[in-house]
């Protein structure tokens, strides 16, 4: 499309009309992501060997950073490598912290384990299906568990076998969904 214009009354000069240039949503904003490269230190390489030991074939993948190895068991063993963890010589006295995280796919949870004599720190990550996650409780092992295991059943649903108590924590008895997952529409509230 043209634009006609006039040059002093002489006769009309054919402007090009100027498109607006599409421009493309950046993929990512804010500086490029490196992902760390899993290598573990000296203590964490003595840990991932106790780890190792410890869980012995209940290890279906691991890996680490730093001073803190991971390990990933099917959720079926959950409670005897919490347990192992716990009783066993790396004696994980203490539950750091336990979160889920939705991969859209399958929820994982994850535990963060920590020896309060030597201050070692294991991470057991757990992968569940996206439809009815559902694991086993430790709150038999670490009392604190409770209250993460709460919020996980408030915010992405997962039920933990063995817990009497998933009163929601951080939303009221009435509500519908679980906003921690991904699928949760934001957008659909209604305003009081």
């Amino acid at each position: 499309m043209t634009e006609q214009q006039s040059n002093g009354g002489d006769a009309p000069v054919e402007k090009p009309a100027v498109e607006a240039p599409v421009a493309e949503a950046p993929a990512h904003r804010g500086p490029p992501i490196v992902i760390a490269e899993e290598v573990l230190n000296e203590q964490g390489e003595s840990t991932r060997v106790i780890l190792k030991t410890t869980l012995g074939d209940l290890a279906v993948e691991s890996g680490g950073r730093d001073d803190i190895p991971w390990a990933r068991v099917e959720a079926k063993d959950l409670h005897n490598s919490a347990k192992a963890c716990r009783e066993g010589e790396l004696g994980m006295d203490m539950l750091h912290l336990m979160l889920a995280v939705d991969w859209v796919d399958r929820i994982q949870m994850v535990y963060v384990l920590q020896s309060m004599g030597d201050s070692r720190k294991v991470i057991l990550r757990v992968d569940l299906p996206a439809e009815s996650p559902a694991v086993a409780t430790v709150n038999d092992l670490w009392e604190a568990a409770r209250w993460y295991e709460r919020e996980a059943h408030d915010l992405f649903g997962v039920f933990f076998e063995g817990n009497d108590d998933l009163a929601p924590l951080l939303l009221y008895e009435e509500f519908e969904g679980h906003p921690g997952l991904k699928s949760y529409p934001l957008n659909d509230y209604e305003t009081w």
